[in-house]
């Protein structure tokens, strides 16, 4: 009996231990563990968070080097590169009425010897000696000019092309005196000779002319150029002529002037009228938003005019009588200068003064209110017979196209000038002015030795 009930207690043991281990269910054929399944879905969503985190790091990435970079960070070629590309909002080029009609007028004089300080003063002091000091080899020059403009325009601002007709008249004249004039003046003539003789020149011209402009833009209003054909007809032309003079100082001073003077003159016999034929060319190119360049050439010629009634004019007369009296008492008596008609001269073909420039306009804040136009070039001068550099710079301040302000220095054909103007832009009517400073000397620019003004208006819408 004892053995009967250890044995069924073994068996007792044992049939708990089995059914322990057998508490799982029995799994399918080909089913795949439990745990098997979560560890592969852990798995796989590891690696989907790593693409997605690496997905995220390359837009980042992207992103980040499609930003522009900081201004801070920039190189200084990419600032100076934006600095010139960038786009501006000039409109220099636009028309401001799409008619314009209007005239200008101006004048001036000048010379290289006598300055406003010189004798804007309470008491005059005449320094010869001074005054010839400052007297180069090429003598005292003294000159005029005067000119009247008259236009009409026709402006399609849309396309950027227009077209119009001008008449003009201008006339220069220029007289030198030479040096050794003045060296007797204020040294005398250490030899004891009080008689003493020389020459200087004379030239001068009135241009009137009558033509056609017109102007076109190309290359999305990048590129503007302007044709304009003329006709011209000299008035009043001299050609360079000299002239002598006397001058006797053994008792006070008397100089006498007398030689011939080339003159070819319209109004002696209109019948001789002959004109010429001419064309000025300019150009202007929008190379940055900022800067424009361009250039100019005026009075190409095409037909050079012919002058057939000119005439050899005899010039006698006394300039200054002050014989046994004092320098310094009073200019003294001034003779009566004659011409008389001489015998005719040949004809002459003339053409109109050729004149070249090349400009920059700079617009530092990238629309039109400050320009600053630096400018050089040449002129070949008819009737002097001279040639002469240019080169000027100016500024203009535009407010809202209403006041314009300009200043301007240089050196244009042969004067020294200094210049500043003002226009008030009312849309149907427009009043400018124009003043400045000018001498055939540097110095003399600065004080007085010669003043220009120029007057306009302009009406249209």
């Amino acid at each position: 009996m004892k053995k009967l009930l250890l044995v069924f207690i073994i068996s007792f043991l044992a049939l708990g231990l089995y059914a322990q281990e057998t508490d799982e269910p029995a799994l399918a054929q080909g089913e795949v563990p439990a745990d098997s399944v979560v560890e592969e879905l852990e798995a796989v969503a590891a690696e989907s968070a790593e693409t997605a985190q690496a997905q995220a790091y390359v837009q980042e990435q992207n992103e980040w080097e499609a930003e522009p970079e900081p201004k801070g960070k920039k190189t200084v070629f990419a600032v100076v590169l934006d600095y010139f590309t960038l786009p501006g909002t000039t409109r220099h080029n636009e028309a401001i009425r799409y008619i314009d009609f209007g005239f200008n007028v101006g004048g001036g004089f000048g010379n290289s010897l006598i300055g406003g300080s010189d004798i804007l003063k309470k008491e005059v002091v005449i320094d010869l000696d001074s005054w010839n000091d400052k007297i180069t080899s090429s003598g005292v020059d003294i000159g005029f000019d005067a000119s009247f403009h008259q236009f009409l325009d026709v402006n399609f601002r849309e396309s950027g092309w227009g077209a119009g007709e001008f008449v003009n008249v201008d006339g220069r004249g220029d007289v030198n005196l030479p040096k050794s004039l003045f060296d007797l003046l204020s040294k005398g003539n250490l030899e004891g000779d009080h008689n003493m003789s020389g020459e200087f020149a004379v030239s001068g011209a009135v241009f009137a002319d009558a033509g056609f402009r017109w102007y076109g833009t190309f290359l999305n209003k990048k590129l503007r150029v302007g044709v304009a054909p003329a006709y011209y007809v000299p008035l009043v032309y001299v050609p360079k002529s000299t002239l002598k003079y006397e001058l006797d100082a053994e008792s006070g001073l008397y100089v006498e002037v007398g030689g011939n003077l080339d003159l070819y003159n319209i109004f002696s016999d209109s019948s001789t009228l002959g004109g010429g034929g001419d064309i000025s060319l300019n150009g202007e190119y929008a190379l940055f938003p900022i800067i424009d360049v361009g250039g100019t050439i005026s009075h190409i010629p095409i037909v050079p005019a012919k002058l057939a009634n000119g005439k050899k004019f005899k010039v006698n007369g006394i300039m200054i009588d002050k014989k046994d009296q004092s320098l310094f008492d009073g200019i003294g008596d001034i003779g009566e200068i004659t011409t008389e008609d001489g015998e005719a001269i040949d004809d002459r073909f003339v053409v109109r003064p050729l004149r070249f420039d090349f400009y920059v306009l700079y617009r530092p804040f990238r629309r039109d209110f400050l320009t600053i136009k630096p400018s050089i070039g040449f002129t070949v001068l008819n009737p002097s017979e001279e040639a002469y550099f240019n080169g000027a710079l100016e500024a203009q301040l535009n407010v809202a196209r209403i006041l314009f302000v300009t200043l301007g220095t240089g050196v244009e054909e042969g004067y020294w000038r200094h210049k500043l103007g003002f226009a008030v832009d009312a849309r149907v009517f427009e009043f400018d002015i124009t003043a400045g400073l000018k001498s055939q000397d540097y110095l003399k620019s600065y004080q007085l030795g010669g003043a220009e003004v120029t007057v306009g208006l302009k009406f249209g819408f």
